[in-house]
């Protein structure tokens, strides 16, 4: 039975990025011949205005709570996010995330090529310089290459997601991956796809020559209640009612160097993920346990350092863990980032959750970090009311004047047409750009000699 509030909403993000593609964001295609660094920064920003609507649709609307455990994110910090792919919407739900800690217009999603051919949605994120791969490595190395390359060119600061399990996890697809668990006598896992670690590998180097990477977060999502599968559950009014996601932010100086060390290393990371889940989903399906332990064995370890360092008696280890753990160890941020010492808790939606201060212990540095600032409650919920609002009216608007006006069905249909025809003719706007500016620097550099 379809539900008549996750239908409209749907029909909203549709039109919306329909007409926004076509009205908003196609006017600034010749910028990409002249300047295809100003075309980036241009095109980004209207991408960044259309994020915020699934998210103010989310919590707003649908009234989805979303909580944060974990480091967060460092506004502007340039980082890889390898998360694992449990529904086929996590890469949506991860915007309350971002929007709350970093910027939307760094983001870019490594994700399958077929996604860029669906009108509007598709026309949008090769616009926004999304990387679509093929799921062949031989096929994607050269792509993933070019991509890389032009954006650590045009120095471009961006937060890549990426899932290494390269799908969702269903039942079919947990069979594929416990047979090839089985063929290389590997643990089979219940909560987690084994990952494919060659993408990851790859563009953690490829960004790191480009000097073009600050950390990598590690991001765990999780659904206490109902797991809506697909987009088809929200035409249906199956969606989550929370989400928890639980990050871990690891400098990439502290990363392996080698490609095979990154490889062990993000197999261990999924490793990790599945033991984190499994405690997850059969204990209190909530990662603050997690936090907690974390927390007292990280102080533990630091303490018995000084002792060994220092020369400290009993007496003084239990007074100091005391005293980093209940002194000044939990404090409510109330939206403004403010919160002191190693934890803090942060509202999201209709919720508060404790927020880990930035992950600098979990990556082995020595002591706490500093909690990564938050958005205000009251600017979120300005930039979600003011998302809803400016999107309606559009959609609206857009219908009036195509409708109205023979030129504006002209441009319209024209504009359409072209999506589709440059697509299989160049690949893609994205391929496009980067063609724009490997002719631009390479006539740039005739000249010079």
């Amino acid at each position: 039975m379809l539900s008549l509030k996750g239908t409209l909403i749907l029909l909203l993000l549709f039109f919306s990025s329909f007409f926004g593609s076509i009205f908003m964001l196609a006017p600034f295609l010749p910028i990409m011949l002249l300047s295809p660094a100003c075309y980036r920064w241009i095109t980004e920003r209207i991408v960044a205005i259309w994020l915020t609507l699934p998210v103010a649709l989310l919590e707003m609307v649908l009234g989805v709570r979303v909580v944060i455990t974990g480091d967060g994110f460092v506004p502007g910090e340039r980082s890889v996010i390898i998360m694992n792919h449990r529904t086929r919407l996590d890469w949506m739900y991860l915007w309350s995330c971002l929007l709350r800690y970093s910027y939307l217009r760094m983001e870019k999603i490594c994700l399958k090529s077929s996604l860029k051919s669906i009108p509007g949605f598709g026309w949008a994120m090769q616009m926004a310089a999304f990387i679509f791969v093929r799921r062949n490595w031989e096929e994607d190395q050269e792509y993933l290459r070019d991509m890389l390359d032009y954006l650590c060119d045009i120095k471009h600061p961006l937060q890549l997601l990426m899932f290494p399990e390269g799908t969702d996890l269903t039942d079919s697809t947990k069979a594929r991956s416990d047979q090839f668990a089985n063929s290389r006598g590997l643990p089979t896992y219940e909560y987690v796809l084994h990952p494919r670690t060659n993408g990851f590998s790859y563009i953690v180097e490829q960004l790191r020559k480009g000097s073009n990477l600050d950390a990598i977060h590690d991001v765990t999502v999780a659904y206490p209640y109902n797991i809506p599968q697909s987009e088809r559950d929200l035409f249906t009014g199956n969606y989550p009612r929370e989400i928890h996601f639980y990050i871990r932010r690891y400098p990439a100086s502290q990363l392996p160097s080698s490609v095979e060390g990154l490889k062990e290393w993000c197999r261990l990371r999924w490793h990790d993920k599945e033991k984190l889940l499994r405690n997850y989903y059969q204990g209190g399906r909530s990662f603050l346990d997690q936090v907690q332990i974390e927390s007292q064995t990280q102080i533990l370890i630091q303490s018995m350092t000084q002792i060994q360092s220092e020369g400290l008696d009993q007496s003084r280890l239990q007074v100091q863990r005391r005293t980093q753990f209940w002194g000044k160890g939990w404090g409510w941020c109330r939206g403004q980032g403010q919160g002191q010492g190693r934890h803090a808790a942060q509202g999201l939606g209709h919720s508060r959750s404790l927020n880990w201060a930035q992950g600098q212990s979990q990556a082995g540095d020595q002591g706490p970090g500093p909690l990564p600032p938050c958005k205000s409650r009251g600017r979120v919920f300005l930039i979600k009311l003011f998302s809803i609002v400016y999107w309606t009216v559009f959609v609206l608007a857009m219908f009036a004047v195509i409708w109205s006006y023979t030129l504006a069905r002209w441009y319209f249909a024209s504009v359409a047409i072209f999506f589709m025809v440059q697509e299989k003719l160049a690949g893609g706007c994205e391929v496009m750009e980067v063609a724009a500016h490997n002719w631009k620097a390479s006539h740039q550099w005739r000249k010079r000699e």
